[in-house]
């Protein structure tokens, strides 16, 4: 078992007869022409730890991979819904097994249910895993705060006056006679405060 980049790889002895398949590994494909050529579509078959001898302690993790065939329409195709298929029962024709950890990444290999005929039977999807804790973006985010005109136009809004109001059980209250009562109220206040002061009978 080995963790690397939020991925949890088994090898396919080890997790064959288990529930998860962390077993299934693929690598993208570089070219130097530039062209497309597909990926590499395999499973784990062992995990190396390389030490190198020195004052330093260098070591490195391999895998040792078995692929896929990766020829088009042979090995591998993509289906009508985008998915990548993988043809189980064809293997790569050159021998070149061996990885860095850090160049793979994780796929499950999912078997296709009600296959009648004998040929789709050996198809696979490798369904891409998304790694642990990890939020996989595909192209770079553009991080620069936007800003936005107000580029709509201004409409002039004659004003409104509202002398009453309605609640929602049709109840009418006038603004004006609030205002009234207010005013009255407060003048009342004023009254009976004087009337308390002149009231007191001098010491």
């Amino acid at each position: 078992m080995y963790f690397c980049h939020g991925f949890i790889f088994h090898t396919y002895d080890y997790g064959k007869d288990k529930k998860n398949a962390n077993y299934g590994v693929c690598v993208k494909s570089t070219s130097s022409s530039g062209s497309s050529d597909p990926d590499f579509y395999g499973v784990l078959r062992e995990i190396l730890e390389v030490h190198y001898p020195g004052p330093v302690l260098l070591k490195v993790v391999i895998f040792k991979c078995e692929w896929y065939d990766s020829i088009t329409e042979k090995g591998i195709r993509v289906n009508k819904s985008g998915i990548i298929d993988v043809n189980a029962a064809r293997r790569y024709g050159k021998y070149d097994p061996f990885i860095l950890a850090s160049q793979a990444d994780q796929v499950c290999y999912v078997p296709y249910p009600r296959v009648t005929q004998k040929r789709d039977q050996q198809w696979k999807a490798a369904i891409v895993i998304q790694p642990r804790g990890k939020i996989l973006v595909r192209q770079n985010l553009d991080l620069t705060a936007m800003q936005y005109e107000n580029n709509y136009p201004v409409v002039d809004v004659d004003p409104l006056q509202v002398e009453t109001l309605t609640d929602l059980h049709g109840k009418v209250d006038d603004l004006d006679d609030k205002e009234e009562e207010t005013e009255c109220g407060s003048d009342v206040e004023e009254e009976n405060y004087d009337m308390e002061l002149t009231d007191e009978e001098p010491e």
